[in-house]
């Protein structure tokens, strides 16, 4: 019974440090797109019904590149550099800026 409870209490959605609330509930038509699986799933799972989920579905694509933004067309990744080695978009920018991040 104490586990249960612990465990109810560990499945929060985190917090944005800017704002000191969690923007979960705004992005939680995410929680459907396979892209952001992990990230999601790490940073919402009270929202999106993922308490207990730590494994990731996301895999590095086989062609080595960079995904395109459809609104721009072009690739946003040389500009989010710096969130390849951030523990919280990882995941995101393996599968999103695999070139740019060199994970393949």
């Amino acid at each position: 019974l104490i586990f249960f409870f612990l465990f109810l209490l560990s499945c929060v959605d985190r917090v944005n440090p800017r704002t000191g609330v969690s923007d979960c509930p705004r992005v939680s038509a995410l929680c459907r797109n396979p892209v952001y699986d992990a990230v999601m799933t790490r940073q919402c799972p009270k929202t999106c019904g993922r308490c207990g989920i730590t494994n990731s579905t996301a895999t590095t694509p086989a062609v080595c590149q960079d995904m395109i933004n459809p609104a721009t067309g072009i690739s946003d990744c040389p500009a989010r550099a710096s969130l390849c080695r951030n523990p919280n978009y990882v995941d995101l920018m393996r599968v999103q800026c695999g070139k740019t991040c060199q994970y393949c």
